[in-house]
This record gives C-alpha cells, sequence and structure tokens, in this order.
C-alpha cells in the first residue's frame, strides 16, 4: 500500500475531496435528515432537505412518519415495505394458516405410499 504496488487499495491523496458545496449531499442534492419521531419531521425543508427514517424506528412510528410526510410533501429515502395495520393483520393470519397446512398434508397421505430415498442398499 505505501509502495503504492497493484493489488492494493490507492492511498488517500490531495484530489480525492469532492466540491465543498456537495460534500456530504445526497446523490439527489438534497441533505438527509435522520428521523427518530414525527416531530422530527416537522423541522425539514422541502426544498432542501429529505428525510430518512432511522432503523430503530418500529412499524406503527414508521406507518405514522409516512403518513405525515405525504401530507406535509416531504421526500422519504427509505420508506420500505411498510404496512397498515389491517395488512398486518392479515398477513399474521395467512402464516398462522401456512403453519396449519402442511401437518393436515402429512397426514392425508396414504400408508402404503412412502417414498424410499435409500438407494445405497443395491436395490436388495
Amino acid at each position: 500500500m505505501r509502495l503504492e504496488q497493484r493489488g492494493w487499495p490507492k492511498t488517500v491523496a490531495v484530489g480525492y475531496k469532492v466540491a465543498k458545496r456537495v460534500r456530504g449531499l445526497h446523490p439527489s442534492g438534497f441533505r438527509e435528515i435522520l428521523i427518530h419521531r414525527l416531530e422530527d419531521l416537522e423541522k425539514i425543508d422541502v426544498k432542501a432537505e429529505v428525510a430518512r427514517i432511522a432503523a430503530t424506528v418500529g412499524e406503527r412510528k414508521r406507518i405514522a412518519i409516512l403518513e405525515r410526510a405525504k401530507a406535509l410533501s416531504v421526500r422519504i429515502l427509505n420508506p420500505g415495505p411498510a404496512k397498515k395495520p389491517e395488512e398486518a393483520e392479515a398477513g399474521a393470519e395467512e402464516v398462522e394458516a401456512e403453519k396449519i397446512e402442511p401437518e393436515k398434508t402429512e397426514a392425508e397421505k396414504p400408508e402404503g405410499s412412502e417414498e424410499h430415498t435409500s438407494k445405497s442398499s443395491g436395490g436388495r
């Protein structure tokens, strides 16, 4: 690395910086603001800033933030696959139904239809 040989990453040198005006901005050109609460959303300047919802925000609060952002016309960088409360309940019911179905299919199999997967016995 010090000798600038092939196979090593280039060392940081003068000239690698970006222009001061652009440094630290999102590629869209807006400044990112991290949102933890609804109150943080109220402070955003729509013309110069965009919001990024923090990773520690739960689904309920995320939905509230997304609805409020839509009303304020604030752009959210990571809206995610947030569901509405009705959809979340429906999803939970589907998971429970999937757990029950495999048990039924195993019980419905006839006893004589078992397949033997061991073929190492040479067909005996």
